[in-house]
């Protein structure tokens, strides 16, 4: 019996979600825009490059956007990268980084450009830029 009561429930929580979604819809709510699992794992990952990431140099290679938006404002791009850690270990990556369209517009995301990196000390695929290098 408790069973079939939480079916129910269950039943009705996917019908109220579908509902929402629909209502959203309707009202021109771009739910992309809202954030999944991998937003948080970004925003995760971030947070760790922040504070413990490796610091180095990485010269852009290409940029392209991805087609994801970050809250309906930024772009997603990704960025081709040759990274130089302190220490002198190099190699490519992609970087996936949200850029407002002034930052893109700015000319500073352009190959050749060098930008101050943090790299994720478990996972050296996973970087982010930060201001110009010197």
């Amino acid at each position: 019996m408790i069973a079939v009561g939480m079916m129910d429930d269950i039943k009705k929580a996917q019908e109220m979600a579908a509902n929402a979604q629909q209502m959203a819809a309707q009202q021109g709510v771009d739910m992309s825009a809202t954030p999944d699992a991998a937003d948080m794992a970004y925003a995760q990952t971030a947070q760790k490059i922040a504070t413990s990431g490796l610091p180095g140099v990485a010269t852009i290679k290409s940029i392209g956007e991805t087609g994801k938006t970050d809250a309906g404002v930024n772009k997603q791009y990704a960025i081709e990268v040759a990274i130089e850690l302190e220490g002198g270990e190099a190699y490519d990556t992609t970087v996936l980084q949200s850029l407002t369209e002034d930052a893109i517009g700015s000319g500073q995301y352009e190959a050749g450009k060098r930008f101050e990196v943090k790299v994720d000390p478990d996972d050296k695929s996973k970087a982010l830029l930060y201001g110009l290098a010197d």
